[in-house]
């Protein structure tokens, strides 16, 4: 896919899939406005893409919602328009429900779920006054069942779910797409980022991620889905044929669930 000419806006774009998906975008010709809350790693980024001078990097809080605004004036001051949003921002959970504060139930909420949405309410009118436009959404396997120490990042994204599928049934009519980007296990920080119980990073890599597909081969699979206008993709390793064989046999991915899902 040639994606010469489009104005990308990619959050969470410092490290990780964020990042494979901004120099995946770059390298099919983009042009990019990458956003995350660490600067540096943003430039990092930015300077890992082709025609590193073409593409903006802006500092930027998913759960700070009055900043949305600012983000898509900056990008229609500097190219007039915008063509593709991914919206990749996220934190991952590593605690049981029991040892788990409300608080940070509300955080990852805030964060997966609202970071998401409130962002698609910005850009939105955008995209159809010009009846023409692309929401993509990291999701998760996740999103379509759910695993022990998981559970509040697996509502999270199965709220993503119930929100951008009717998003994308209110957006028949028009030219505006909706793609979801189911990811498996795959080689990113997300483990050690994820959040224990009271709050604190797990700050320690999983086995499942350390030896799971590149960032940069979901990348490439991910945007060859996006070209193709595929309404939901999974992308990964076997476990991405978890929420199929759900479908088949719910009552033995019940059984399953807690036998191969170890403990942190």
């Amino acid at each position: 896919m040639d994606l010469s000419g489009n104005i990308v806006w990619i959050t969470g774009a410092s490290s990780g899939i964020g990042r494979a998906l901004a120099v995946e975008c770059a390298r099919r010709g983009a042009t990019l406005m990458l956003t995350a809350r660490r600067e540096e790693a943003l430039e990092a980024t930015r300077l890992a893409c082709e025609r590193p001078d073409a593409h903006r990097c802006m500092v930027h809080d998913v759960t700070e919602h009055e900043s949305h605004d600012g983000v898509l004036e900056a990008i229609l001051d500097t190219w007039g328009r915008l063509d593709v949003v991914v919206l990749n921002a996220g934190i991952g959970q590593r605690a049981s429900i029991e040892e788990t504060d409300p608080a940070v139930e509300r955080q990852i909420m805030e964060i997966n779920y609202f970071g998401c949405t409130e962002i698609a309410h910005v850009v939105l009118p955008h995209f159809v006054e010009r009846n023409a436009g692309h929401i993509v959404v990291t999701s998760s396997v996740m999103g379509m069942l759910s695993t022990p120490r998981r559970a509040t990042y697996a509502a999270s994204k199965h709220a993503l779910h119930g929100f951008f599928e009717g998003l994308r049934a209110e957006l028949h009519h028009t030219h505006v797409d909706v793609t979801l980007l189911c990811a498996g296990y795959i080689q990113t920080d997300i483990s050690y980022h994820s959040l224990k119980g009271d709050g604190k990073g797990h700050g320690a890599m999983d086995e499942q991620h350390r030896n799971a597909m590149s960032a940069e081969s979901f990348a490439r699979q991910a945007i060859n889905a996006v070209a193709r206008r595929k309404p939901v993709v999974f992308i990964g390793g076997p476990e991405r044929f978890a929420p199929m064989l759900q479908r088949l046999s719910p009552g033995l991915v019940r059984w399953l669930l807690p036998k191969v899902i170890t403990r942190d």
